[in-house]
């Protein structure tokens, strides 16, 4: 029998008596039945949460409405107050809460706070805050024990002191102190005990005010117009700070981030990353830094400054230490313990002048500090090099200030090309020493093609002087097979110049400080010889001419016609201002000239005898030259003057 005829046994399908119970034997049946009662079991299920989720809400709104009744400005005064002595040590007094709401989220608002501190009788203000915004929790509120974050500080004014090794101490004790204390570095992070962690969250300044008071010396390092933000979510966590300050009239950006926050504030190295930004340059570290002076540091540097004498003039010091230079860079390895600062991959700029190399800055407690190091330029400019040491070279009071006048150097520099003035070097090796007792700036090697130059500029005791002071200026150079025509046109010199290859050596030495009185002073020699070459600018035929036909004449008559010669040397003794020429001779292919004489050195005059030889028959001519280089005058000496009418 089937199925659909067992069940009309039962009144068929549409039979309003209860189905036949075997039904529970069809699959579709039974399919049928359980769609039916999931359907009737979720209605109860549905009703029950929209009732919970309602309570839960209308609890809400009553826990809101009714939570600004059962909180007391007391308490959150007392609590604020208390937190404040909890992490800094110090007492709090607060002037009033303006302010408690409670949507969108718990905030207080509070007036004239004032943190400070009280040792043997006496009361030391260490901050006044014209207002303080905090959130907190509303469960903790009502329970009397409130926990603040999310600071915002208006016009706060914050005083710190400075110790001998350049710790900043503002904190006695409290939370916070005792974090820094046990915090310890784990990898580039920092490790924290559970118990004296605490949450921060962000603290923001608006219009603030940071001095920093040496408790030493008394210098004064004042922050106006602080305005930033700082965020920290707890003290085991990073820290980043984003901000400006005015100091000493500037505007600065900063933008740091350190993972290991707390080992920084302990005065220890830390991790740490930042950047400071003004009109003047740009400062950035990213490494292990210190927030002590002599601290240890080891990270990538960079220092740039585009005006340099406003840079040195917000610093505090003299304008004309870096007279003459414009701009300056500087980016290295960084690696620094309490005595060394080394910095290793050192790029250098310098105006338009670029170096690279390596150098170390020793800065022992019980004496000067050293600079010693190598650095290779693409080119350098002499004179500018000797403007900058000519303090260290001439100890002039009425000199210009320099940057190493307490500073010793011992630094090794090389440079492709070297110029001073016209003159241009090549492959150009330098070794600059600087002490107390002694100043010495070595040319070691320099190729002026088609020769070489070395030479030395040092100080030197007088003789049986056993005084710290220093008396004479050494000037030593040694030319070594140079053309000197060439050298002639790079300095633009005027007059018959001996267009040979030779040799010059020049030992003056000059008493201190160097000035033009000193100059006259000088005391030493000069050494010129060549091989064979030309003498432009002389016509001997007609100088002979002009000697029989005028009793004086210039040099500028005689400039179309050149003297050929084989060698050519020269000896001056100089004393008291002036050159005494000795053994000077030209050696002619047809005659030979000598001259003798005084070339004082503060000017361009002459006062010197000249005689001309011939090497076959032919009169020997005397004069006397006097006037000025490049056009002195020539005098003839006995020679037969021409007759009137002749």
């Amino acid at each position: 029998m089937s199925h659909r005829k067992r069940c009309a046994l039962h009144g068929g399908g549409r039979s309003r008596i209860a189905p036949c119970p075997r039904f529970l034997y069809s699959p579709c049946m039974f399919m049928k039945a359980v769609q039916t009662f999931r359907r009737h079991a979720r209605r109860p299920i549905g009703r029950t949460v929209l009732i919970a989720l309602a309570l839960i809400i209308v609890m809400a709104a009553v826990f809101r409405v009714v939570t600004p009744f059962l909180i007391s400005t007391n308490v959150v005064r007392e609590s604020i107050e208390q937190s404040v002595e909890q992490w800094t040590g110090h007492n709090a007094t607060i002037g009033g809460v303006s302010t408690i709401k409670f949507w969108p989220e718990p905030e207080v608002t509070l007036t004239d706070i004032t943190i400070h501190s009280e040792s043997q009788g006496d009361r030391k203000t260490l901050a006044t805050i014209k207002e303080l915004s905090a959130s907190f929790n509303l469960m903790e509120a009502v329970l009397g024990q409130p926990v603040f974050e999310d600071f915002r500080l208006t016009e706060p004014h914050v005083f710190m002191s400075r110790d001998n090794d350049g710790r900043v101490h503002w904190a006695d004790g409290g939370q916070l102190s005792d974090a820094m204390a046990k915090a310890v570095a784990d990898g580039d992070r920092q490790r924290l005990d559970q118990a004296l962690d605490a949450p921060i969250g962000e603290v923001q300044v608006r219009n603030g005010i940071v001095e920093i008071v040496g408790e030493t010396d008394g210098r004064n390092l004042r922050f106006d117009a602080v305005n930033g933000v700082m965020d920290w979510p707890r003290l085991s966590d990073t820290a980043t700070i984003r901000g400006e300050a005015v100091v000493r009239g500037k505007k600065i950006g900063v933008d740091i981030r350190s993972t290991q926050p707390l080992l920084l504030l302990d005065g220890r190295s830390g991790d740490f990353e930042g950047t400071a930004s003004a009109d003047i340059g740009f400062a950035k570290f990213d490494g292990l830094a210190s927030l002590t002076p002599k601290g240890y540091f080891s990270g990538n540097a960079e220092l740039r400054a585009s005006d340099m004498a406003a840079a040195v003039r917000w610093f505090g010091s003299d304008p004309r230490l870096v007279d003459g230079l414009q701009s300056a860079s500087v980016s290295a390895r960084l690696i620094a313990d309490r005595q060394e600062l080394r910095f290793e991959e050192l790029s250098l700029g310098l105006n338009n002048e670029r170096a690279s190399g390596l150098l170390e800055l020793d800065t022992p407690a019980s004496a000067p500090s050293k600079l010693s190091g190598t650095l290779a330029f693409d080119h350098i400019d002499l004179r500018r090099l000797l403007i900058a040491l000519e303090p260290a070279i001439s100890r002039d009071q009425h000199a210009l200030p320099s940057l190493i006048s307490n500073l010793d150097l011992d630094v090794r520099l090389s440079s492709q090309v070297a110029s001073l003035g016209g003159l241009q070097l090549n492959d150009v090796a330098l070794g600059l020493m600087s002490s107390a007792q002694q100043f010495r700036l070595d040319i070691l090697d320099s190729d002026l093609q088609p020769g070489r130059v070395t030479g030395r500029i040092s100080t030197l005791r007088a003789s049986g002087d056993t005084r710290n002071d220093v008396q004479n200026v050494a000037f030593r150079a040694a030319v070594r097979g140079v053309d000197f025509a060439a050298i002639a046109q790079q300095l633009q010199l005027k007059g018959p110049i001996p267009a040979a290859q030779g040799s010059l050596d020049i030992l003056l030495d000059v008493p201190r400080p160097i000035n033009q009185d000193t100059l006259n002073a000088a005391v030493g020699t000069i050494n010129f010889q060549t091989g064979a070459g030309k003498l432009n600018g002389i016509d001997m035929q007609a100088i002979r001419q002009l000697a029989t036909q005028k009793p004086y004449f210039t040099l500028s008559d005689t400039t179309t016609g050149s003297v050929e010669f084989d060698s050519v040397k020269a000896t001056a003794t100089i004393r008291n201002g002036i050159a005494d020429l000795q053994d000077t001779e030209i050696a002619g292919r047809n005659e030979t000239i000598t001259l003798a004489g005084a070339v004082p050195l503060a000017n361009s005059s002459l006062a010197l005898s000249a005689t001309v030889t011939p090497k076959d028959t032919g009169q020997t001519l005397n004069f006397f030259i006097g006037g000025a280089w490049p056009t002195p005058i020539l005098w003839p000496m006995n020679v037969a003057q021409p007759k009137p009418g002749e």
